[in-house]
């Protein structure tokens, strides 16, 4: 039955033991369509060592024609052949007629998959496998998705992380894609060893990761008008090689966090709401409301702002010296907090 599930959702489907026998993988986060295809490999068990019953083929490089004609060709050492068409957007054709055709009686041995960073939406190969296909979304995570793709990925070979360490690698490696991510994740879980709970300084080895520590630790002197107690803070990470942006990224999912507690926190709602509401359990929003102090919610949202001031002079090149960003951005949270130089 044609539907439309989200990666996750595509992966119970297969661990339940469904296979259908047509899937759009639709958007830019190319992890997903690998990984996808690779879990369709395993689900799909197209038998042979030198893959007779599996064709991998790029779109630009081949005709619809020939997809289908070999979509409709019965396995010939497996159960079932697996059909992926990498970057299907550049499919030749003249007409989508016969891919309405088999869409409406797809071959029982044949797992077919279309796969493309961004389809066309005006194109008949598009229209065609609308509501014909099982289309898996493969866009990109958000920040807070990222934070819980990170978790479930170390959770699954036995290794715990908690919640802020998460939402800080999260924000240090937003945009970078997850295969770079998963990247880091393995390189991250051999330096460990056997499992066990990651600590903050297990993240040191990895790229684009401040030592998160640290970096909540200058976050919370800032908000609390600790200027100095910031700065030295800051420019020891620097000193240390910690690259701005990431700093930054760090400091900035601090405020943030730091924001919601409070709210959340003046807000008395029960429990259960607070979590849904704020992604955050009462054990952290007690824990931030402690760490900041008296900063008011106008105040941590006034120095959200001055973090994404600082987040564009650094990427815009207007910081000679990021370290003279950093001071300016403390100087300023600080004066709001009442704190000392």
């Amino acid at each position: 039955m044609a539907s439309s599930l989200s990666f996750p959702q595509f992966q119970q489907t297969l661990i339940r033991g469904r296979l259908d026998p047509v899937y759009t993988f639709d958007g830019a986060e190319d992890f997903f369509h690998s990984e996808g295809i690779r879990l369709l490999s395993t689900a799909a068990q197209p038998d042979g060592p030198d893959g007779i019953d599996r064709d991998l083929l790029r779109g630009p490089e081949t005709t619809l024609a020939r997809v289908l004609d070999d979509a409709s060709t019965f396995p010939m050492v497996g159960d079932r052949r697996l059909i992926v068409v990498r970057e299907a957007d550049g499919l030749r054709y003249e007409s989508a007629e016969a891919l309405k055709a088999y869409l409406a009686d797809p071959n029982p041995k044949t797992c077919l998959v279309f796969s493309s960073a961004k389809f066309d939406r005006r194109r008949a190969l598009w229209k065609a496998l609308q509501g014909k296909s099982t289309r898996v979304e493969c866009a990109p995570l958000h920040e807070a998705r990222l934070a819980q793709w990170i978790r479930d990925r170390l959770r699954g070979r036995g290794y715990g992380l908690g919640a802020d360490l998460a939402e800080g690698m999260a924000a240090g490696l937003a945009g970078q894609g997850l295969a770079r991510l998963d990247a880091e994740l393995q390189k991250l879980m051999s330096a460990v060893g056997a499992p066990r709970p990651i600590e903050p300084p297990d993240l040191e080895i990895l790229a684009g990761v401040p030592r998160l520590g640290d970096a909540f630790g200058a976050a919370k002197a800032m908000v609390r008008g600790d200027r100095a107690g910031a700065i030295g803070a800051v420019r020891a990470l620097l000193d240390a090689g910690e690259e701005p942006v990431m700093l930054l990224g760090g400091i900035s999912w601090y405020v943030r966090t730091a924001l919601k507690a409070r709210a959340a926190a003046m807000r008395r709602l029960p429990p259960r709401e607070t979590t849904s509401l704020y992604g955050l359990d009462p054990g952290r929003i007690e824990r931030f409301n402690r760490e900041v102090g008296g900063s008011t919610p106008d105040q941590l949202r006034e120095a959200l702002k001055l973090c994404l001031q600082a987040d564009r002079e650094l990427k815009g090149g207007g910081a000679r010296d990021p370290a003279h960003a950093f001071e300016r951005l403390i100087h300023k949270v600080g004066r709001m907090a009442g704190g000392s130089a």
